[in-house]
């Protein structure tokens, strides 16, 4: 969506001009790093002052899910950060998920509402000083309360349907965005319409399990002791079968401290084999495969 890149590229680099351009006059965004702002040109203010933290940005984009229909849509998205500065004594790299309000009019799609969230940063965080509540290591008392709760604030949750226009292969891509959305949002609702009832697989480190209450039951435990969790995804093959019921997806697995080789190429640091099977309208997980281990396309 091009008011993702726009985005994108405004507060990468510190553009309140390109900032302003992709919000209403009367948006709002609450963000958990840079509190809140209404109007697009305090927002654009707000987001660009990220380039006195020694930045410009370079940002990527995955996971991204769109549903709604021509006039309003809602996104969600995946975005990590990494500051561009070779003296640096180590990385420094975030990450982030959105959940925006689109509406479109007469000079294109624009931000009506935006939530963005930063769920944990590494390497040199003195880069991020200015940020307001940088997440710790589990709750404690006096925390506030999270930007994005994927019960109320997801489309999903919301009933926002996918686009008309979206394809079986969109639809399987969009299956996985909402597997991870879902697991790393602890919304375990939402997770469990990710799986058909029969699934099965293998789960590493938890082995392999058996049904979707297994699997489910599993993953829960194994979430509450990593909140900040983000699985970066992006979708490197998808075959649906002739009659549109089932297909097969492998889907890489980003590392944002590393997501490139030394000659530029995507680098994957794990890979997905999923069988997905269409259950009443909706994409489900019969078979995962998850399997650790640096590849690339090649």
């Amino acid at each position: 969506m091009s008011a993702l890149e726009s985005f994108l590229a405004g507060w990468a680099g510190g553009d309140s001009k390109t900032l302003g351009h992709t919000f209403h006059a009367s948006s709002s965004i609450h963000s958990s790093a840079h509190g809140e702002a209404v109007g697009a040109e305090n927002i654009a203010a707000l987001l660009a002052a990220d380039r006195g933290m020694a930045m410009p940005l370079q940002l990527v984009s995955t996971n991204e899910y769109v549903a709604g229909n021509d006039s309003h849509t809602v996104l969600t998205a995946y975005l990590f950060g990494h500051v561009a500065d070779p003296t640096a004594r180590a990385p420094a790299v975030f990450g982030a998920v959105l959940v925006a309000d689109l509406t479109r009019g007469e000079d294109g799609w624009r931000f009506r509402d935006l939530k963005l969230s930063i769920p944990w940063t590494d390497g040199d965080t003195s880069r991020f000083s200015d940020w307001n509540g940088l997440p710790g290591r589990g709750w404690k008392l006096g925390d506030p309360t999270p930007t994005i709760v994927s019960e109320l604030d997801s489309p999903w949750a919301r009933g926002v349907p996918p686009l008309s226009s979206t394809d079986a292969v969109q639809q399987v891509a969009d299956a996985y965005a909402r597997y991870a959305w879902a697991i790393d949002q602890g919304d375990f609702g939402l997770l469990s319409g990710c799986y058909t009832e029969d699934a099965f697989g293998e789960f590493p480190p938890m082995g392999h399990r058996d049904g979707r209450h297994e699997i489910i039951g599993q993953q829960k435990e194994f979430r509450r002791h990593w909140p900040w969790m983000q699985h970066f995804g992006r979708p490197l093959s998808i075959e649906v079968d002739e009659h549109e019921t089932t297909a097969h997806m492998v889907i890489g697995r980003v590392i944002p401290q590393q997501p490139l080789t030394p000659d530029g190429q995507d680098l994957y640091g794990a890979h997905y084999k999923l069988d997905l099977r269409l259950e009443h309208g909706a994409w489900k997980i019969s078979y995962f495969d998850y399997r650790p281990g640096w590849i690339t396309t090649k």
